[in-house]
């Protein structure tokens, strides 16, 4: 009987442990299927939005939707799944999303795991160069700065040369008044000072 008795308690012991370790393991094999997913459902999203060169003008409705889309093909439990959309900028190539997954262990307790991920898409449009503005006054460099390409130009501070008057800057080349304030950079630019 004291045999028996010695069975049964350890046979409780060891369900007991199993039961703990297989609660255990649920909790770990939960965190890494939602942490995997979005991982691999934001990647996706922000990759067909590269491949796509962007959606039209403001519409982040659609990165939200090819996210979810993702994000439901790479979620296989059954689980109650809340996906919060912090920050969807598809202009930017931006994507901030939290997940909450509300299941049952084994042991039949509800339970909560929580992930979230920021993305920013580095590459989500092809850099741009630099281009070099030079600001020539009489024959010399008088200022010189770079700018992205389709940055706006600014003009320097008007150049003095004795007995001079400046007038306005043109294109090299060019004998007419160049409104630099409006001029878009789209290759190297070289401004020559007009003096009178």
């Amino acid at each position: 009987m004291k045999h028996t008795v010695y069975g049964i308690t350890l046979a409780a012991i060891a369900m007991l442990v199993i039961a703990a370790l297989l609660g255990v393991s649920g909790n770990s094999v939960r965190d890494n299927e939602i942490e995997t997913a979005l991982n691999t459902a934001i990647e996706q999203a922000l990759g067909q939005l590269k491949e796509k060169k962007g959606y039209e003008e403001g519409n982040r409705q659609e990165l939200i939707a090819d996210f979810n889309q993702l994000f439901l093909l790479q979620v296989g439990s059954d689980s109650d799944v809340q996906v919060e959309i912090l920050t969807a900028n598809a202009e930017k190539g931006v994507l901030d999303v939290r997940v909450t997954e509300t299941y049952q262990n084994i042991l039949g307790q509800e339970r909560k795991t929580v992930c979230r991920k920021s993305v920013v898409l580095e590459e989500y449009a092809e850099k741009k160069g630099y281009h070099t503005v030079t600001f020539l006054a009489d024959g010399k460099v008088y200022e010189q700065y770079s700018l992205y390409e389709g940055g706006k130009a600014s003009a320097p501070k008007a150049p003095e040369i004795s007995g001079k008057s400046f007038r306005y800057w043109a294109k090299k080349g060019e004998h007419q008044a160049c409104d630099i304030e409006r001029l878009q950079v789209e290759g190297d630019l070289t401004l020559e000072a007009v003096f009178q």
